[in-house]
């Protein structure tokens, strides 16, 4: 991937420089500006500077002079348009009233500073020379502190993508093949720590836009296909209708992960294109695997396996049974054994081949649709966010333990796959699988508790 990149990059030659000046100029316009994502192009062609395809020193002065044309005509927006137009248009762009406010309260924190500063800071680069604008400060105060902070930040993030791609060419040498594959894995989780932290940011939206999804016509819609199915189960264990929510999210959650494991099931069954992209991926892993990354590999999925996932599953019940927990103890043993049975009985259902390689990394015997360990880590370690989400009341945290077992599920697909014994869609496959069941029962749970409270509370 790396190598197309830079290849990339090395056919647009001159024109490379100026799509870095765009997105530099761009960024700080206002509006363009909270789509345009300027850093991040920044450091990246800090990153194909040090690969010798592009001038560090032109970067450096061609960016400067980008910020600063881009902060001047977000100034001129701002002077010219005033502040109501950020609300009544920054909205379409992800400008809430709260982010704005928040904008606003930094400009006003740190005055004339602010412009400096807020080069340097995410949400307010985009929307303080806005700001400084609609305020009518004067430009002669203005473009001191926006040259000022040009002339900082040009050379701090382009020097940063840099030292990176410095750092890069020497990792390179040491893990040879493999940095490819582990230059992804890090990139996967810088990605999982950026959205875990926008998404902390940005709690009270991600509720509202939630709550509307639930109530938007095409969620009615896919429930109502599922009317006769989920009218049953309220009827007879939610007669008062206090398990609408959950019934309804769980119905969701079901719903969307039996389309997914259906739709991946038919391209398996169909030879479809999804099948191609299985042996594409397959065979660029097994090219790029060391002796190094293999034993890496090995110990993570050994430590996933059905045996160290068994193991797992009975000391979280003994802790479970010292702390009298009878509920999340009846979660653990009927959603965990329970869907590894459903996976076993599917791998016999399709009855799918394992990759085949020339030089295996490590060889089975056994079916290959869908993955057993993938299912295993999703079941097991899904019923124990849900257990620590419903103990935790902070949101930064509840994020976080779900980001943290997905990355875990997708780290143990990794191996299995780098190790020539699953397909892509075998791991896509389990995933789905075993999201679905782990929706059915835990949900199916939840409702058979409280219908059992209602009606102690009769009695």
């Amino acid at each position: 991937m790396l190598d197309y990149l830079i290849n990339l990059v090395g056919r647009l030659g001159h024109w490379g420089y100026l799509v870095i000046f765009l997105g530099a100029m761009l960024e700080s316009a206002a509006f363009l500006g909270l789509l345009v994502p300027g850093e991040s192009l920044v450091i990246v062609a800090g990153f194909f500077a040090a690969q010798g395809l592009l001038d560090i020193g032109d970067l450096i002065m061609l960016v400067a002079i980008g910020a600063i044309i881009g902060d001047t005509i977000g100034y001129e927006m701002g002077f010219r348009m005033g502040r109501p137009a950020l609300e009544r248009y920054g909205r379409h762009f992800g400008w809430r009233k709260a982010r704005i406010k928040r904008a606003e309260a930094f400009f006003s924190r740190h005055g004339g500073k602010a412009v400096l500063l807020g080069r340097f800071v995410g949400f307010a680069r985009a929307v303080v020379p806005f700001l400084a604008g609609s305020a009518r400060m004067p430009y002669r105060k203005f473009i001191p502190y926006n040259v000022l902070g040009a002339a900082l930040w040009s050379p701090a993030m382009l020097l940063l993508g840099y030292f990176l791609g410095q750092g890069w060419k020497t990792a390179e040498r040491w893990i040879g093949r493999a940095s490819a594959i582990i230059g992804g894995v890090a990139l996967f989780v810088a990605l999982l720590a950026w959205l875990w932290r926008w998404a902390v940011r940005n709690e009270s939206e991600i509720k509202q836009q939630w709550a509307h999804f639930l109530e938007s016509p095409r969620t009615h819609a896919l429930l109502d296909r599922f009317a006769p199915q989920i009218a049953f189960v309220r009827a007879r264990l939610s007669p008062e209708g206090y398990l609408g929510l959950r019934l309804t999210v769980g119905a969701i959650v079901l719903i969307g992960a039996s389309w997914l494991f259906g739709g991946v099931a038919e391209d398996v069954i169909a030879g479809d294109p999804l099948t191609n992209v299985d042996v594409d991926v397959a065979q660029w892993l097994h090219a790029h695997a060391t002796p190094l990354l293999n034993q890496w590999m090995l110990a993570i999925t050994h430590l996933n396996g059905i045996v160290a996932i068994t193991t797992y599953v009975l000391l979280t019940a003994l802790y479970l049974v010292w702390k009298r927990d009878w509920y999340w103890l009846l979660c653990l043993c009927v959603t965990v054994p329970s869907g590894m049975v459903v996976n076993a009985l599917t791998k016999l259902a399709f009855q799918r081949a394992r990759p085949t390689f020339d030089d295996p990394i490590l060889t089975l015997s056994t079916y290959s649709f869908p993955s057993g360990h993938v299912t295993g880590v999703t079941l097991f370690y899904g019923v124990l966010a849900a257990m620590l989400i419903a103990k935790i009341n902070a949101w930064r945290w509840r994020l976080f333990i779900v980001f943290a077992v997905f990355a875990l599920v997708v780290l143990v697909a990794l191996t299995r796959i780098y190790l020539g014994v699953h397909y892509l869609s075998d791991a896509i496959a389990a995933f789905a699988e075993a999201l679905a069941w782990l929706a059915l029962c835990l949900t199916g749970i939840h409702t058979f508790s409280e219908y059992r409270a209602v009606r102690k509370k009769r009695v």
